[in-house]
């Protein structure tokens, strides 16, 4: 699904700071950063206290506004608006809870590939140990490219400049790497 006309003005509204432009995202788009903040802090195994929502939720904000609306400037359409800020803010609130709490945080769906533990039941910081441990047991070039990819938020090419090899690499890369963990996981 491509972003609708309404979603691109929204953006070049957001990029041109039009005012009200600004406001009418936030509107539209705080109550998903506000799930994305709980959900995050509910998979870290961490409490839902109301400052350390509020500062995932801030980090997710900044992380849209720095570097002058750096991330909306990313944004191209190939996907609706929602989808694309889901996944800024997902990474971003996954990072907040590595760096704030120092606990793992499982990475995108990896908690439903690589282990059987239900969402709703609490384990907290045991399912970010198991899936630390998952990974360390990739090859270095695949850990990192997880590592970049999925907690840091880096583009395919991104990860390819880093990693020094191709770009159209990475993405077999991450697949064998899933497949990798998948295994391991199913071993475990």
């Amino acid at each position: 699904m491509f972003a609708s006309p309404e979603e691109r003005q929204l953006v070049q509204g957001c990029l041109e700071r039009q005012p009200g432009a600004w406001e009418a995202f936030l509107e539209r788009f705080a109550p998903l950063f506000h799930h994305i903040a709980r959900k995050t802090a509910h998979l870290a195994g961490k409490g839902s206290q109301p400052e350390d929502l509020e500062d995932c939720l801030a980090e997710i904000l900044l992380e849209i506004l720095s570097g002058n609306y750096r991330c909306l400037k990313l944004f191209h359409g190939e996907s609706s608006l929602t989808t694309f800020l889901l996944v800024v803010a997902r990474r971003r609130a996954t990072r907040f809870w590595l760096e704030r709490k120092n606990a793992p945080v499982p990475v995108g769906d990896a908690e439903k590939e690589f282990s059987h533990a239900n969402p709703e039941k609490d384990d907290g910081p045991e399912l970010g140990e198991k899936l630390g441990a998952l990974l360390n047991q990739l090859p270095l070039t695949e850990r990192e490219a997880v590592r970049l990819h999925h907690l840091e938020g880096y583009s395919y090419s991104e990860v390819a400049s880093q990693l020094r090899i191709p770009v159209n690499s990475v993405g077999p890369l991450l697949t064998k790497a899933r497949k990798r963990l998948n295994r391991a996981a199913h071993r475990a």
